[in-house]
């Protein structure tokens, strides 16, 4: 039972992964399982905290972000929890990543030209205790 309850809900996040609006009868119908299971599987994996929220894709050129940029940003150990509040408070950051491996933040920049960019990258670079700010313009996602 467990394991049938494991794969049903791995396939459930899958489909949800790929389409976020599916109704529970449209994804009880390709898994072959009751609406009310799914419905209950979906909320119990809400519960668990497994499905934390549901995001949204943004076409960025039809919002007039014509200037997508990841940063890998170097930074001092003993500002890292301080620069990343100053990131998550930009309003251009779209997403902030604290990681290990070749740099210390990744943070993913939408602004609408590239004077703009400049802008926020001389801003984040002004932060004590950065070192170094790489930009890569982000040319198509792929998955």
């Amino acid at each position: 039972m467990v394991s049938r309850t494991r794969d049903a809900d791995a396939k459930i996040i899958g489909l949800l992964m790929q389409n976020a609006d599916l109704t529970y009868k449209e994804m009880a119908s390709r898994l072959k399982l009751n609406e009310s299971t799914v419905r209950k599987r979906v909320l119990a994996l809400q519960k668990s905290g497994i499905i934390k929220k549901y995001l949204v894709e943004v076409d960025t050129d039809k919002l007039g972000y014509k200037t997508n940029v990841m940063l890998g940003l170097d930074v001092d150990p003993s500002k890292m929890m301080e620069i990343g509040r100053k990131l998550t408070a930009i309003p251009e950051t779209r997403m902030v990543y604290n990681t290990s491996g070749g740099n210390d933040f990744i943070v993913v920049i939408w602004t609408k030209d590239r004077e703009g960019l400049a802008k926020v990258v001389d801003h984040i670079s002004s932060f004590e205790g950065v070192h170094k700010v790489t930009p890569s313009f982000l040319v198509e996602r792929l998955k």
